[in-house]
């Protein structure tokens, strides 16, 4: 009977049975997507531009941090800005009492002055040689030596550049501020002791090259046909004149030509060679040099001068004549000519 009844149902157009439609039309058929929009928070009425709870406090929240980005703003302009604009000034009035000092007549008396108070008030000692404007800067800030040592570089640049006081705020600023200053001056110090020391180093090779050729063992005669002779008109000539030398085999040397150059070129040369060959450690060396000098008779001449051990004016008659001849100018490589090692290769 049921089994008759629902064969007996009447079929729409599309072969479904009547009532079946009517059951079905009853379930959306999104519903799928809005059960899983509610399992997610969402809502079937919720628009683009609708914001939830926990977006609204994010928003908050970063909104908090545009405070704090505006309170910054305002205290780098109250306090770093105007902070570092009053510190410029004040080094310019430091600066401007300095300069006063330094030009009085009464400078030395001042400085005395200075360094007695420091000492007495303070403990803190300073030197006679101690740089004038340190001595000023530690007196003003006898607690900070740090910022005292800082100040006295920013001004003693102020005064290498010959600044006036009013200039030095606007000179820190454009030069990139204290720190910016004062990492440039110790570069350039940094710098111009390297530079100091090279020189002294190709200064050292000069008089140990001269001190070997007084017994130099190799004696060449040359033609003037085979010596080049470079230096221009107007150049100052070097001391010394270059082989070109050709080494087809073993130790021998077959000289081209012998080659004048003027003192710069030379000194680039020396320069070269100081460095490969010669100590760091040049008061060693010089002792050495003035071992070496001894035992070859040397007074004068030969790359002496004047205050170096043992120096006398030509004509007078020497303290200490006696001469080592083993002090040649070819001794082998690395070999040690009374305490001044000497390269083959260079000597």
């Amino acid at each position: 009977m049921n089994l008759e009844n629902a064969n007996s149902a009447p079929l729409t157009a599309n072969g479904v049975a009547v009532g079946l439609t009517a059951q079905a039309s009853s379930v959306d058929e999104f519903s799928f997507g809005l059960l899983m929009n509610r399992a997610l928070g969402g809502s079937d009425k919720r628009r683009p531009s609708d914001k939830s709870a926990n977006e609204v406090q994010v928003d908050m929240i970063l909104g908090q941090a545009q405070n704090l980005a505006k309170m910054n703003d305002q205290y780098v302009e109250t306090y770093v800005v105007r902070g570092t604009k009053e510190l410029y000034a004040l080094l310019g009035a430091i600066y401007s009492y300095a300069l006063q000092i330094n030009e009085s007549v009464l400078k030395d008396h001042i400085l005395q002055r200075m360094r007695e108070r420091l000492e007495s008030e303070h403990d803190v000692k300073t030197q006679a040689n101690t740089p004038w404007l340190t001595t000023v800067l530690r007196f003003i800030l006898p607690t900070d030596r740090q910022t005292a040592y800082t100040y006295s570089k920013v001004l003693q640049v102020a005064h290498d550049e010959n600044l006036a006081a009013q200039e030095l705020p606007n000179y820190i600023k454009e030069r990139g501020g204290i720190a910016k200053i004062t990492a440039t001056k110790e570069d350039a110090e940094a710098a111009k002791a390297v530079k100091t020391h090279k020189e002294a180093k190709t200064q050292m090779l000069r008089k140990i090259l001269l001190a070997n050729a007084k017994q130099a063992q190799t004696i060449v005669q040359v033609d003037d046909k085979f010596v080049l002779n470079t230096v221009e008109e107007g150049k100052k000539e070097g001391t010394f004149e270059f082989a070109v030398c050709v080494n087809p085999i073993g130790q021998e040397r077959r000289v081209v030509r012998f080659i004048k150059l003027n003192e710069a070129m030379e000194t680039q040369i020396l320069n070269m060679v100081a460095e490969a060959s010669v100590s760091d450690d040049l008061a060693t060396t010089q002792n050495n040099l003035d071992v070496l000098r001894e035992k070859l008779g040397i007074t004068s001449g030969w790359g002496m001068q004047p205050g170096d051990k043992g120096y006398q004016p030509a004509g007078l008659p020497a303290l200490n004549s006696a001469v080592q001849p083993e002090a040649m100018i070819n001794a082998p490589m690395n070999s040690s000519i009374a305490g001044v090692t000497v390269k083959e290769a260079m000597f």
